[in-house]
């Protein structure tokens, strides 16, 4: 069955609701589309949260949703309908418009029409197949180094869209909020002067949250050439989006890439960064890298305590005594380190070359790297709280061994023990 008639049905639900005054925009109405093969039609429940949740941006919006989607519903009898023609009837909502959305809705038929049009054509080029999700599923858990080239093509045009919400740090400036936990003694003062300075106004600040910096440091070795080609094109989408990103590659030698890496297109990005870097596909020294960048780059690019995610399979040429004393020294200078190996997605691995071994026990987290999947995992854990930082700041935490700090251990692949014995 394919995916082109629930996109026409959802085109014509977006002109329901632009109709009852929502801004259904083409881009909502097309994942609504998607989100349609993904739920169970037949839980009306479960349908309309998936529409709400694309559709509803205040809580105004909520009665004429509603309105919109009983409409619909009734109009179709149940939602497994909606792989067949769309019931052109559903439009008619003369006798149920809320009040006072006529006249908004009349005003706005013109520019919907219009739309209405130019979305059409978009979904017969945008349509998608349910078997089209299996294949991009199947994708998703395929090791990049059994990608054929289209497949490689189809990955990074997934990893250019991949950008994460990431965790928020607080901040030393206020803002006024109307949820805040602090009196702002200064701004309530300035707005009762017209009642002699009594507090007849109270007003409440709270901290301002910023998303802390990241800083990738990718390894492009001969024996990490594909995976680190793949690595930049994300850290390509974080420097397009607003999240503080610097980028750095290391072989036998370290350099910043991150003005290459800007621009809105990733393949010419990717061309200035080798174009600037002469030891790509050379030798490793890790040691050597991390040293350098400490101090030369660690003050600049960490000085909002950043997150750090090294790129790397830990094969070193240099001494591993440096690789872990220069490891612990960047951990103390950056919020989170996190490490990620191509090589922890095998099953049984355990990371026991010499440079990897050296710089594990300092890591705050060590993750595969091999798949979509893995950085679909590092997407969303960017977005979460190190809870065991923040009680090591209060000290709270389990006393440091000598080894450092232990490393949590994700993905697969992994039988949960560390070095020495050691489990997360």
């Amino acid at each position: 069955m394919r995916g082109e008639p629930f996109l026409r049905n959802a085109l014509l639900f977006g002109r329901i609701l632009r109709r009852v005054g929502l801004a259904a925009d083409l881009p909502a109405v097309l994942d609504f589309g998607r989100a349609l093969t993904l739920v169970d039609l037949g839980d009306r429940a479960e349908v309309r949260s998936a529409g709400a949740a694309l559709f509803c941006r205040r809580r105004e919006d909520l009665a004429p949703y509603r309105l919109a989607f009983e409409r619909f519903w009734r109009r179709h009898g149940a939602w497994q309908e909606m792989a067949g023609p769309p019931a052109e009837d559903a439009l008619d909502l003369s006798d149920e418009r809320p009040a006072g959305l006529g006249e908004r809705g009349e005003r706005e038929g013109g520019a919907d029409e219009a739309q209405d049009e130019a979305g059409e054509e978009a979904a017969a080029a945008l349509a998608i197949a349910p078997e089209a999700y299996s294949a991009a599923e199947s994708l998703r858990h395929r090791d990049f180094e059994r990608m054929s080239t289209a497949e490689l093509r189809a990955a990074a045009r997934l990893i250019d869209r991949l950008v994460p919400r990431l965790e928020q740090r607080r901040t030393r400036r206020w803002e006024l909020h109307g949820h805040g936990r602090t009196l702002a003694p200064r701004q309530m003062l300035r707005r009762n002067l017209a009642t002699g300075g009594d507090p007849l106004t109270w007003l409440w600040r709270r901290p301002v949250q910023r998303p802390r910096s990241i800083v990738l440091i990718c390894d492009i070795s001969g024996s990490m050439e594909r995976h680190s080609r793949l690595l930049l094109r994300f850290a390509q989408a974080l420097t397009r989006s607003r999240v503080p990103t610097e980028a750095f590659v290391f072989g036998t030698r370290l350099t910043r890439v991150t003005r290459q890496l800007k621009g809105p297109d990733p393949d010419r990005a990717l061309s200035r960064v080798a174009d600037s870097v002469t030891d790509w596909s050379g030798g490793t020294r890790i040691g050597a890298s991390f040293a350098e960048f400490n101090r030369r780059w660690a003050r600049r690019a960490l000085r909002s305590s950043g997150v750090v995610v090294v790129v790397s399979d830990g094969w070193d040429r240099g001494d591993p005594a440096l690789v872990g004393s220069e490891t612990a020294r960047l951990r103390r200078n950056c919020h989170r380190l996190v490490w990620l190996n191509p090589l922890a997605g095998a099953d049984g691995y355990r990371p026991l070359a010499a440079g990897m071994a050296a710089a594990y026990p300092y890591l705050d987290d060590f993750l595969p790297a091999n798949d979509l999947a893995s950085l679909e995992h590092l997407a969303r854990l960017l977005g979460q709280r190190d809870r065991r930082r923040q009680r090591e700041a209060q000290g709270r935490s389990r006393p440091r061994t000598e080894g450092g700090a232990q490393a949590r251990v994700v993905g697969p692949g992994r039988d949960g023990a560390g070095l020495g014995g050691r489990r997360r």
